[in-house]
């Protein structure tokens, strides 16, 4: 039987109700047609939105895209916040722009994402190539972005709910295992650092498991030389600052640490202490030569103009160092790993580690357990000869 129809628009026939959805600020009411292919199906639709307006849901959003609200929610909110850094918005903008952008899912009106959407979205990433850890980032930048959209009333719950990161058997666990320096490369890499020009910054991150920020953002007051102390303070970032039309230039700035768990007292150990001192005294040296003022605001870790080191720079002159010396290549951040590993190694509890890396939770520490595993699994097999 035909379906019972009383509107039509080109071409088209619908059935047509309306109802009253509110009232303008000087009291005349607000009415909204709702459509359907018969009476049943346009009255479902008026009560889905009159139910969405009595829960308190924003249903002004049926049009919004993904893309251009989370635009806004990036440019309007989180780059004008006070609760987050220049360097985390870059961040954010970065994953936005590689990760959401281009793809069809940013087309997606965001009363048609659910679970299914997001999961089918993560697997075709995956299936192109991108990693799980890559993923697992995009994953934390959404959840971020839904909590922003059920706080403002334009969904109920997160689509996020029930959905999983793809990886293949094993994949996760290979994410995120770390790659440290060994006893034998430990004592290759001293070798091989002997005269080189960041030697005693190699050495600090080694004794110490400062991030490579903290490192650099470094100044003499930071250092207690009677305590035997590095006070963490502060980080030098370099990213992009991106301005409301999207236009963006380099900056290198101090910022305050990672987290709040990251300002933190770190313990030098006896013999870097000698480290750091030879290198205030290279600085010092360097500012008399520069006919420079030194003080307790001069980078710890300097240029030779005795201003701060370039991050890029350092990074690929580790890098060149490694090569030399025939070392395999290893991101810089693998020292702070060392640092932790070698800890575990000498039964330094859990808690004490994450408190010495500024970690927010031992759940983050704990991906360094594995080494202990490894350790086992050596011991082990030194036992072959005797079967």
């Amino acid at each position: 039987m035909a379906n019972k129809t009383n509107y039509s628009s080109n071409g088209s026939e619908y059935y047509r109700i309306r109802a009253d959805v509110g009232k303008n600020a000087d009291g005349t009411r607000i009415r909204k047609s709702f459509y359907g292919k018969n009476r049943k199906e346009a009255e479902q639709k008026r009560d889905e939105y009159l139910n969405q307006l009595k829960s308190g849901l924003n249903v002004g959003f049926e049009k919004a895209t993904l893309g251009s609200l989370m635009h806004t929610w990036l440019y309007d909110f989180k780059r004008v916040s006070e609760n987050i850094k220049p360097a985390t918005f870059s961040r954010y903008e970065g994953i936005y722009r590689k990760y959401i952008k281009p793809y069809p899912f940013a087309n997606l009106k965001l009363s048609d994402i659910n679970s299914v959407a997001v999961q089918r979205f993560y697997n075709n990433l995956f299936e192109e190539g991108k990693t799980s850890a890559s993923i697992r980032t995009l994953n934390s930048l959404l959840r971020n972005f839904f909590s922003f959209a059920i706080e403002q009333d334009y969904i109920a719950k997160s689509p996020l709910k029930g959905t999983t990161i793809p990886s293949k058997a094993g994949e996760l666990t290979k994410d995120r295992k770390l790659d440290v320096y060994t006893d034998t490369e430990i004592e290759q890499l001293k070798k091989a650092i002997k005269g080189y020009m960041h030697e005693n910054l190699i050495l600090t991150a080694l004794g110490t498991g400062l991030r490579e920020g903290e490192l650099l953002g470094l100044q003499w007051k930071h250092i207690d030389f009677e305590n035997k102390v590095i006070k963490v303070r502060q980080t030098l970032k370099t990213y992009s600052d991106i301005s409301a039309d999207g236009s963006r230039k380099l900056v290198t700035a101090l910022q305050t640490p990672k987290s709040k768990h990251s300002v933190r007292d770190v313990p030098i150990p006896e013999n870097l202490t000698n480290v750091l001192k030879a290198q205030k005294l290279l600085t010092q040296q360097k500012a008399l030569n520069l006919n420079a003022d030194f003080n307790e605001d001069v980078f710890v870790f300097t240029n030779s103009r005795l201003s701060y080191l370039d991050a890029r720079a350092l990074l690929k002159s580790y890098k060149r160092m490694l090569k030399r010396n025939n070392i395999r290549e290893r991101d810089f951040h693998s020292l702070r790993h060392t640092y932790a590993t070698q800890l575990i190694r000498r039964n330094v509890s859990i808690e004490v580690i994450a408190e010495l890396l500024g970690h927010s939770s031992t759940e983050i520490t704990k991906i360094y357990a594995h080494i202990l595993d490894d350790d086992k699994q050596n011991a082990a097999s030194k036992l072959n000869d005797i079967f």
